[in-house]
């Protein structure tokens, strides 16, 4: 129980000092609002066309790689200092801390996709399915390209039996990153599926 407690402890304090970071001391300039969100990154088009195009699989990594990136970009020093602490804590296997971090950011930046999308991660690892899949939703109306956001919707729905729901959101994920080979190999097997008359 103490234990429980002082992680409690430690995620509000790790909040508190974030947002004092962010904030400046007395004084200071405060945080500035972003004008537009990672989906509005003119650089994602082309990060995007050429992730469609190449048939390298080390090239596409690394543009898969350089979209996750822009994506992780914080909105603000705010949200960058808690994503970061969500991400350490996450990476502990500190779900309960990470998902209070990821509900600051995406309070403090409802526009900011990488926030909800993480969000959702830790939902699914929770079994909270249903909200994960809401905050999947949000992060696709702020990105509709995030093949991530799409695959966790894919996955949310195959642990549900929603085979139809699966697939379909699988085929989408594929549509914008055809390189991701553990969801192709899952909607290849949901196809055989509704061939052989199971779906």
């Amino acid at each position: 129980m103490l234990d429980g407690m002082e992680r409690a402890f430690r995620t509000l304090l790790a909040i508190a000092v974030a947002f004092g970071i962010a904030a400046g001391t007395a004084g200071g300039a405060p945080a500035q609002t972003p004008e537009k969100p990672a989906a509005a990154d003119g650089r994602l088009d082309g990060l995007f066309e050429r992730l469609k195009a190449t048939q390298d699989a080390n090239e596409a990594r690394r543009i898969e790689g350089a979209i996750w990136q822009i994506w992780l970009e914080p909105a603000d020093p705010a949200a960058g200092s808690l994503m970061k602490l969500a991400l350490d804590a996450q990476q502990r296997g500190d779900l309960f801390g990470a998902f209070a971090l990821y509900d600051a950011i995406v309070n403090l930046r409802p526009e900011y996709a990488e926030g909800w999308n993480r969000r959702a991660t830790v939902l699914y690892l929770l079994g909270r399915y249903d909200d994960s899949r809401k905050d999947a939703e949000k992060t696709i109306a702020l990105e509709p390209r995030h093949f991530g956001a799409l695959s966790g919707l894919g996955l949310i729905a195959a642990a549900k039996n929603d085979d139809d729901g699966a697939l379909d959101a699988f085929e989408r994920a594929l549509e914008h990153n055809p390189h991701m080979a553990q969801i192709r190999a899952q909607a290849d097997a949901l196809r055989k599926k509704r061939r052989d008359g199971a779906i």
